[in-house]
């Protein structure tokens, strides 16, 4: 492992909130909330150098529903989509103007924290709206398609939330003789964040038909989702358990919420970090940390103590592909480097004679289901893909000639709550083997 480099560590912090002014060496204050070979042998190597790094996960026997689903433009969402943000962005702009429209100082200052009652409800009213989608997925109702239609809708309403947040203490702070309460302002905000992932975003330019069909991985269990996808050459996971978050918590210290994270991503925590901050306010401490093998955003929830959300980005050459299935026949070889369900797969088929780079096709077979075509290795002879959370079989074909293996997804190194309650028997998370759900998969 990589020595720890002596580093600076940057806090940004609510005052109002944690109280630290010039106390802590290092520490500004702020109330901005924020905004990855032979023939037929399957074997699992240890990696000295370099170590997976912990993901925030459902617990296997936790599960509901998993997918993993091509997504495609869809005019009706998108519509829908516009509507919501124009809907929500108009009662922003309402907001403001009555507000401004006050004769009186008391008056104006009434209706700043009539409109911020108004923001947490509807902060809390999101929150029951993504549960509820989540509920509904688990139990069938909903498709896959629809449930990240769902969760990209929840972003776009969080991210007009947020912005009506910083309006609101824009509008409260030129007010003559009124505070608002910078500790309650920058909970809702970090809270708000956690809605506005990565993943989410992208999915929005494929709905919209800004960005071409994608492949995305989904997995739900009580109150909690996980969502991730490759773009490019960066693999994005979000993950979201409410099962774990409290949110009646006060403020904590920072050195806390700090604490958590370190003790939830060691890996993170133990390698180069080129920028660390931390969020402070109220029941939720977002915690961003750049590292030399991507970035993390990590949401400790200051009641339970434990990390309830979290958002990665990580470039596929910094990833552990540390279980690696190998098959040739009829003149082909292919490898396939895999990680955990819903983690990054590495597709490579060569000439089995010369070790040359082989443009092939690729198809993906979960279980006993049908076989679905993805994407061709091209002149690489590489094609990165998601693991489904089932056992399943990559078969590579050119010109007739085929080789195929068939892989056992693994488990990540799952983050392990700090605290957790004396009733609760969860399963070893970091061994344990994904146990079976009784919801089929959709692959396209």
């Amino acid at each position: 492992m990589r020595a720890l480099p002596v580093l600076a560590v940057a806090l940004l912090v609510c005052s109002a909130v944690v109280g630290a002014t010039g106390s802590l060496a290092g520490v500004s204050s702020t109330t901005d909330a924020p905004r990855a070979v032979d023939g037929s042998t399957v074997s699992q190597t240890d990696n000295e150098s370099l170590q997976q790094v912990n993901v925030l996960d459902i617990p296997p026997t936790s599960v509901e529903r998993w997918d993993v689903n091509r997504q495609y433009v869809d005019l009706g969402p998108a519509v829908a989509l516009s509507t919501n943000a124009t809907t929500d962005r108009l009662r922003t702009i309402e907001m403001a103007e009555r507000i401004e429209a006050s004769n009186t100082s008391d008056q104006r200052a009434e209706r700043i924290q009539t409109a911020l009652q108004n923001l947490e409800s509807r902060t809390n009213e999101l929150d029951q709206q993504q549960t509820d989608a989540v509920a509904a997925y688990g139990r069938g109702e909903l498709s896959s398609q629809d449930l990240l239609v769902e969760l990209v809708r929840v972003s776009i309403v969080a991210e007009e939330l947020s912005d009506r947040r910083s309006r609101l203490e824009t509008l409260a702070d030129e007010t003559p003789g009124f505070t608002i309460d910078r500790g309650r302002m920058a909970s809702i905000g970090n809270r708000l964040s956690a809605f506005t992932g990565p993943v989410r975003a992208h999915a929005e330019q494929v709905i919209r038909g800004d960005a071409a069909p994608h492949r995305y991985y989904l997995a739900t269990g009580a109150q909690s989702v996980t969502v991730s996808t490759i773009v490019d050459d960066t693999y994005y996971r979000e993950a979201y358990r409410g099962d774990l978050r409290n949110g009646e918590g006060d403020a904590i210290e920072l050195e806390v919420a700090l604490d958590i994270v370190a003790t939830s991503y060691p890996v993170i925590w133990n390698t180069t970090r080129e920028q660390t901050q931390v969020f402070g306010g109220g029941e939720t401490y977002p915690v961003r940390i750049a590292h030399s093998r991507g970035d993390l955003t990590a949401f400790v929830d200051s009641d339970a103590r434990v990390v309830y959300a979290e958002h990665q980005r990580r470039p596929l050459s910094s990833l552990v592909a540390d279980r690696r299935a190998d098959q040739t026949a009829e003149g082909l070889r292919l490898h396939v480097n895999h990680t955990y369900p819903g983690g990054p797969v590495e597709v490579t088929v060569v000439d089995a004679q010369t070790g040359s780079p082989v443009d092939a096709n690729v198809s993906m077979t979960i279980e006993t289901g049908a076989e679905r075509p993805l994407d061709p290795t091209g002149d690489d002879g590489t094609l990165w893909t998601l693991s489904p959370y089932r056992p399943y079989t990559i078969t590579a074909e050119r010109q007739g000639d085929t080789v195929e293996a068939t892989i056992e997804p693994g488990a990540p190194p799952r983050v392990q709550p700090t605290t957790r309650d004396d009733n609760e028997t969860e399963d070893n998370e970091t061994t344990a083997t994904p146990t079976p759900t009784p919801t089929p998969a959709v692959f396209e």
